[in-house]
């Protein structure tokens, strides 16, 4: 959908990805150990439809949970689409939009974007456990901040007055 401001445009290869089977993905998931569920986020999961919903089915025969984003509104959902929605725990909806940007969000970026709690599994308490923030010291030695931290943080961490 290539929403302005969009954070993850890293995973946008002008080549296109690899194609990988849904039944690969499921066996590596088969492999780890202690993982909770899986989280499908853009690019756009619903462009895939079909094979994303394969996916999600074979993760609720393993017990995962499915937290999927979605920049499409439920009102432009198909019916694989309405599926995928369906059967995901949480789902958020709705596209981007830069001028809406609000860093209290948790798991959105902008105001519009909506939280549904699909399954159960899930319900709105999660929304107001802490903000995560990872830090990652690159092989270059660059320091890569991933997800919304507070600017007080970010200082300490560059070394900011």
């Amino acid at each position: 959908m290539a929403c302005k401001g969009c954070w993850n445009t890293q995973f946008w290869s002008p080549k296109g990805g690899d194609e990988i089977q849904v039944s690969e993905i499921l066996t590596q998931l088969d492999e780890l150990a202690d993982i909770e569920g899986i989280t499908l986020l853009g690019g756009e999961p619903l462009q895939q439809a079909t094979a994303t919903l394969a996916l999600i089915e074979g993760c609720k025969e393993r017990d995962l949970s499915v937290f999927l984003y979605t920049g499409y509104e439920p009102s432009e959902f198909d019916d694989t689409m309405q599926a995928c929605f369906d059967s995901s725990d949480i789902v958020i909806t709705g596209r981007y939009v830069q001028e809406l940007r609000d860093t209290t969000l948790r798991w959105r970026g902008s105001l519009n974007q909506q939280v549904h709690f699909i399954s159960g599994r899930y319900n709105q308490s999660v929304l107001e456990e802490r903000t995560e923030v990872e830090c990652h010291i690159l092989p270059n030695g660059n320091l890569e901040i991933v997800g919304y931290a507070e600017s007080k943080l970010v200082d300490l961490l560059i070394g900011s007055e």
